[in-house]
């Protein structure tokens, strides 16, 4: 009965420390993705066109992804 009692125990122990290991990765995560969205403040006009053709070429990438994708299960069918 003992021995159940502890097999009970350290599996709650696990599933405890499971949740507060995924939740610390989440903290990190959001830390991480805070420091990534600070905003430079004084960018030049150059900098800005160049973020705005990266968006635009992954917009692009996006679109022509999704539309490999529906082909080729269009064609599998």
């Amino acid at each position: 009965m003992e021995s159940d009692d502890f097999r009970d125990l350290i599996e709650a122990c696990g599933k405890m420390l499971d949740e507060n290991v995924n939740m610390l990765s989440d903290i990190e995560f959001e830390i991480n993705s805070e420091k990534e969205d600070v905003v430079k403040p004084m960018m030049t006009k150059n900098e800005l066109v160049d973020m705005a053709h990266d968006v635009a070429e992954s917009v692009r990438i996006k679109k022509a992804e999704s539309s490999f994708v529906r082909r080729h299960f269009e064609n599998s069918l």
